[in-house]
Formats: structure tokens, sequence, C-alpha cells
């Protein structure tokens, strides 16, 4: 007669090996709360695949623990940045000759420095100071020299003075 029926008062303790149970017959309904500990599973082991949807969320995750790996998806041009609170998010792309501006706290899209503006947003005129208070070189070396332009007159305050290089001019106009 084949047993059909076992009861916990009819099976002694350690008489049910693993290799005795079909496959699939243990499942989390048959498993009670922190029954399992790290002596039960290989932490390597556990992977995407053998979690539940929505089971891992921040609460769960070490600060830190998250690589730049797992960012994939990410819009082209967006950039990641610290927010008012500190959590990281999203600047959107800006638009076509936009620069990246800070007003010293954020960091945001603006117009690109292009001069004075008039009443309307005309960009006709470039402003620049007449008097030369700090060092300057002008950008560039031999290879990738580079030119600059000023309206004049302009004055160099004593102890300052301003760096043009081979193959590079200074225009005052």
């Amino acid at each position: 007669m084949a047993l059909t029926e076992v009861n916990s008062l009819g099976v002694k303790n350690a008489e049910i090996k693993h290799v005795d149970l079909a496959n699939d017959c243990v499942d989390g309904d048959n498993i009670a709360d922190d029954s399992l500990n790290s002596e039960h599973y290989v932490a390597a082991s556990i992977d995407h695949e053998h979690l539940a949807d929505d089971c891992v969320d921040g609460d769960n995750i070490a600060d830190n623990s998250v690589g730049i790996a797992a960012l994939a998806g990410i819009v082209r041009g967006r950039i990641i940045y610290g927010n008012s609170s500190g959590d990281p998010a999203y600047l959107t792309v800006g638009s076509n000759g936009q620069t990246l501006v800070s007003d010293g706290t954020d960091i945001s899209w603006g117009d690109a420095a292009a001069g004075a503006t008039g009443a309307g947003t005309d960009k006709v005129f470039w402003e620049n100071s007449p008097t030369v208070t700090q060092s300057y070189t002008i950008a560039g070396n031999a290879s990738t020299a580079m030119n600059a332009m000023s309206a004049g007159p302009i004055t160099i305050n004593n102890s300052v003075t301003v760096t043009i290089g081979t193959n590079q001019t200074w225009t005052i106009i």
C-alpha cells in the first residue's frame, strides 16, 4: 500500500531529505518567514532572474552600490547632476547654441555669451571693460594660436601683464 498522506506526527525529524522531494514542490508559500539565512544560499548565485518584480527598492540597496553600468538607457545628451535636495537628477538637453551656465548654485542651459542685449533679444553689441585689471594670457599655443579683440582705448593697470604668444594677435579697435 502506497503512502499518500503524511502529517507532522508521522515523520521523524530529518527523515525526509531533499532528494525525496519533487522538483519545485517547495516555493515561497511553503517557507516560513525568516527561515532562510546566509548559510542556505550563495549570494553570487542570486541575480535579477531570481527576483520577483519590484522586490528590491531603495531601502534594500546600500549607498553607492549601483555603478554607472546600471544606468543604461539615459537619453542622449542628458547630464546627471545633484539637485537642491542632494539627489541625482537629469538635466535635459539644451537648445542648439546654448551653453551650460551656473548661477553659483545650480546649473542650467543658457544662451552663449555673445554681447549686450538690446531692447529685444538682439545681440548687436559686444561690450568690454576699458581697463585690464588682472594678468591675462591669450589662449592657445603655437600650433593652435588664438587671437583676441577689444574695443579701445584700453588701459593696462600697473603690475598687470597681457601675454600674446607666437602667431597670435590682440587687435584693439
